[in-house]
């Protein structure tokens, strides 16, 4: 039959219509899911990407495990270690340890779900993870069956917390802990207290996560209290009215009560302290801080409350009375519970621009509590419930100080202060103590904001044993005293770093306020420091817009008045230009700007043949890196910086291999997908980054950054070999504020310890090839508003230097790092992640970092790909988005290609990531299943077209 004789007869022209049909409905979706480059990318981080063809590894580091399942047991007691260094004992009235052999009551229906982790990149699996039954049962504890059984089953128990608000929930509203109302407890229930009454442990929990901040409002979407809550009034880091029923419950039954607090945030925990606070129990005798456990860490509990462990963790944020009274409060989120808003208005329309102030200056956690209380105890009492540095344990220690420089000496920039303490043992129980040094700068009023302490330096003793000692050395450069001075207020016609004269006081201290001991030096005449210090760069302000945003506004809060307290965004505070507004809008405009290039590089030729694999411990200055770079053309450095999500791509000319670089803060995750296919699976699900901080130990620290290198070498063991190279971890921004959505997956309020911590981890990686990319770079203190066209942060450049890029600053200057991830908001009007001055000017120049910048996902339209580059940002994180604009006579286009280009293929090249050599490419697992439903749908309707052929001509030729 031809084709006019198959159109005529009915059932071949339905075969020929829908042949054609399905057929061009499965070419086009065909080349949109393989050709067009955000879906197909999307598909690859979903189902797995390309699989690497590999040949023989080149053991550029050394494994320390085989195997996958090695590593992750290794990681996962790796990570108990962790959680017993970091858990805090916060209360202990002769509580704790329990007997051996206690039989307990673990009331909580959070018991039954603990907050392992936040959602977002740091989410923790909920497989294979432990309980906190398992824990007490591994402890030698017997726990109560009947409450468990009641809290398991959610028809009698009810249903608990909900899960997560997702990524982008923003302006969440009242947010119920889930906890069991008191009347469901039943005579049945209460009857089962009587065979486990040698203590109650009452678990308390709450969440965070990436794209929502924590409410300050227990009031739903539609005005309504929420379930559970206390009152409209109260905020969600209080305890609600079913836990204070429970905390109730449990006095009344129980001699000896633990309060298991499971919440990463600092909370409000008056009710440990306060006789007169609407929780307090006197029979609540015990208090133990957790955080979150990560998938093992909860198996410390047990250990702790048995005293196998002696918990040696301390606070990493003041523990304040009243959240409400902070002065982050009145600018925070979305302002809502201030009766304000922080949306811009132009003519009294809001607009889509959102901004926070950070009135209160350098005055953060602990900064504004130990000042404001330095000569009020009682208002210090009045508003601190733990403060900054605070753990017990259950034993005691005797310190005794020895400074190296004598006392009331007088110190220049360039000395060093050295103080010995030998701490003993004086109690019964083995154990570890935390060494904390503080410094109290000079202060004059109406000078350079000074807090009345500073953490200067800190260190773990080792294990030591009953009536043993241990002595530890803690030593803090007179130079790391210094003030960043960003508007001359002492009138010395010197903007920048100083270290003013006068008397610097030493405080060797249990805390932030518990002092053991002072040494006190003189600086005898102001010293101004032009250049950094490491690099030699000059310093100078970089952000004066930025920082006089507020100056012209309320002003800065500042310890000579504590009345002129933040306040919120008033109408006429919120009102802006139209043209300010549009300049919001990024625009190409090279003239003048620092980055204009003059001369058109080199492209596509090259005298030598360089491949990346020979780039590896070289300078980053060494000429070989052009003759690498002139082997690129102007579309393969495109491809490279547009494509960098959780991976860069392959450029197999020069021999850069493909990357996996994977999320996030606890761990090695893909947190968008669980198929079988991606190559992140079965790795460690560590504790939150708060509990390496409590642990106040940089060795844990640095061990863990062995650690997740061991399973990056490991890597995708089942598929392609290839090991993890990047880690988007870890996450140094401040706790500025309690509620801040993140706050688990950061260290600390302080940038000392942040950035201790996070150098530590930074190196160990680093010895098994892992880059880090250091995030959020930076005052991404927030979730709220965070990527609606990027928020707007003010700050004066004191407080930004002293402690919100100092974490960052350390994490370069002695972890190593060479990357870092820039964030979705702007400082002042400019995004982060095309920031000149941010990027470029400190970052690079001042600090001398070198290495890749990466964007936080690119998805907004604000995220600028071409601002990005010019910035100072090399690689967007995106599924090949947006390219790059540039002609081929575009020299500053070119220029700054080259650049990018040669930051990226620098971290690579000293990366494990040319430990394997790979010999070729087979398509994605997906695409793979596509193609076969492809040629299986065109053979079904082949089938069908002969059986309806066949079946024509049999019926002609009858």
């Amino acid at each position: 039959m031809n084709m006019k004789q198959l159109w005529n007869v009915k059932s071949t022209r339905i075969w020929l219509s829908v042949t054609a049909i399905v057929l061009v409905i499965l070419l086009t979706l065909t080349l949109v899911l393989t050709q067009v480059s955000f879906i197909s990318g999307t598909f690859d981080i979903l189902f797995g990407g390309k699989r690497v063809r590999v040949g023989e590894s080149a053991n550029l580091f050394v494994r320390d495990y085989e195997t996958k399942a090695e590593v992750l047991k290794a990681a996962n007691d790796f990570n108990i270690t962790v959680a017993e260094e970091g858990s805090i004992l916060l209360k202990n009235e002769q509580s704790l340890p329990l007997a051996t052999g206690a039989k307990i009551t673990v009331f909580g229906k959070n018991s039954v779900n603990l907050v392992m982790g936040g959602s977002g990149s740091g989410g923790v699996k909920s497989e294979n993870v432990s309980t906190i039954y398992q824990s007490l049962t591994d402890a030698g504890f017997t726990y109560n069956t009947t409450l468990f059984d009641f809290y398991s089953d959610t028809n009698v128990s009810g249903k608990g917390r909900k899960g997560n608000p997702s990524i982008g929930s923003y302006d969440i509203t009242g947010f119920g802990t889930g906890e069991t109302p008191i009347d469901s407890y039943t005579d049945a229930i209460r009857s089962s207290y009587t065979n486990y009454n040698d203590a109650a442990i009452v678990v308390i929990s709450r969440i965070g996560g990436e794209g929502f901040d924590l409410p300050r409002t227990m009031v739903d979407n539609k005005g309504k209290q929420i379930a559970g809550a206390r009152n409209m009034t109260d905020h969600y880091l209080q305890l609600d009215a079913n836990e204070t029923a429970l905390l109730k419950e449990a006095n009344d039954n129980f001699n000896n009560v633990v309060v298991v607090i499971n919440c990463s945030q600092a909370m409000e925990l008056g009710f440990l302290d306060d006789p007169n606070h609407y929780a307090y129990q006197p029979n609540i005798r015990g208090a133990v801080w957790i955080g979150s456990p990560g998938s093992s860490g909860i198996m410390a509990l047990g250990k702790i409350l048995n005293g196998t462990v002696n918990p040696s963790g301390h606070t990493v944020d003041t523990f304040a009375r009243d959240f409400t009274k902070d002065p982050t409060w009145q600018n925070f989120g979305d302002n809502k519970q201030t009766g304000t808003s922080n949306k811009y208005t132009v003519n009294g329309e809001g607009k889509n621009a959102y901004f926070v102030e950070y009135e209160e200056g350098i005055y953060v956690g602990y900064r504004y509590y130990e000042t404001r209380g330095m000569d009020n105890e009682q208002w210090y009492k009045e508003n601190v419930v733990f403060p900054f540095g605070y753990g017990k344990s259950y034993t005691n220690f005797e310190w005794t100080t020895t400074p190296t420089l004598s006392s009331v000496a007088t110190i220049t920039k360039d000395d060093v202060i050295t103080v010995s303490v030998n701490v003993k043992n004086i109690g019964d129980f083995d154990g570890k103590d935390v060494i904390q040094l503080y410094y109290t700068p000079p202060y004059t009023a109406g000078g350079i904001q000074k807090p009345h302490v500073v953490l200067g330096a800190f260190e773990k003793t080792k294990l030591i044993p009953k009536a043993g000692e241990d002595t530890v050395t803690l030593t803090l450069r007179a130079s790391d005293m210094k003030s960043y001075d960003y508007n001359d207020a002492n009138g010395n016609g010197h903007k920048g770093y100083e270290l003013e004269a006068g008397t610097y006081d030493i405080k060797i201290a249990k805390n932030a306020h518990e002092i053991i001991d002072t040494i006190s030096y003189t600086v005898a005449s102001d010293v101004l420091f032009m250049q950094d210090e490491k690099t030699g760069y000059t310093v100078e302000n970089r952000f004066d817009d930025v920082s006089s945003q507020i100056e012209k506004a309320n002003g800065y809060m500042t310890r000579d008045n504590w009345e002129m307290f933040p306040t919120s965004p008033t109408a006429e505070g919120r009102e802006i230009s139209q043209a300010f507004f549009d300049s919001l809008q990024y625009t190409v405009d090279d003239a003048g700007k620092p980055w204009q290039a003059n001369s058109l590089p080199q492209q596509g030729i090259s005298t030598t043949t360089p491949n990346l694999s020979e780039m590896a411990g070289k300078s980053y200055d060494d000429p070989l890196w052009d003759e690498l770079l002139n082997r690129l053309s102007p579309e393969q450095m495109s491809d490279l910086i547009r494509s960098g999500a959780f991976g860069s791509i392959d450029i197999l000319s020069i021999g850069k291999p493909k990357t996996t670089d994977a999320d996030g803060p606890v761990g090695f995750t893909n947190f968008m997908s669980s198929s079988d296919a991606v190559p992140i699976y079965d790795t460690c699900s560590y504790v939150s980054e708060c509990i390496v901080g409590a642990t106040w130990n940089k060795e844990i620290a640095h061990q863990q950054g062995i650690m997740v290198g061991n399973e990056a070498l490991v890597g995708d063991e089942r598929g392609d070999k290839l090991p993890y190279s990047g880690w988007y971890a870890p996450a140094v921004n401040i706790h500025r504020s309690p509620f801040a959505g993140r706050n688990w997956e950061y260290y600390s309020e302080d940038p000392l310890l942040s950035g201790e911590m996070a150098a530590q981890v930074c190196s160990g990686a680093n010895e098994k090839g892992v880059y880090t990319f250091v995030k959020h770079f930076a005052v991404n203190d927030q979730e709220t508003h965070r990527d609606l066209n990027g928020l707007l942060t003010w700050l004066n450049e004191q407080s930004m230097r002293e402690i919100y890029l100092k974490p960052f600053e350390i994490a370069v200057k002695q972890g190593g790092t060479t990357a870092m991830m820039s964030s979705f908001n702007r400082i002042g009007t400019v995004w982060a992640g095309g920031n000149y001055a941010l990027l470029t000017e400190v970052l690079r120049n001042e600090w001398g970092f070198r290495g890749m910048v990466i964007t936080d996902y690119g998805l907004e339209p604000f995220l600028n790909i071409n601002q990005m580059i010019r910035g100072g940002g090399d690689l967007f994180l995106n599924q090949g988005g947006t390219a790059p604009q540039y002609t081929a006579t575009d020299a500053t286009a070119i220029s700054v290609m080259r650049k990018s280009v040669k930051n990226v293929l620098y971290t690579v090249a000293n990366s494990n990531a040319m430990s394997v050599a790979i010999t070729g490419y087979k398509l994605p697992v997906w695409q793979v299943v596509l193609i076969s439903v492809d040629v299986a749908v065109a053979v079904l309707l082949g089938l069908w077209g002969y059986m309806v052929i066949s079946k024509e001509r049999k019926k002609k030729k009858a």
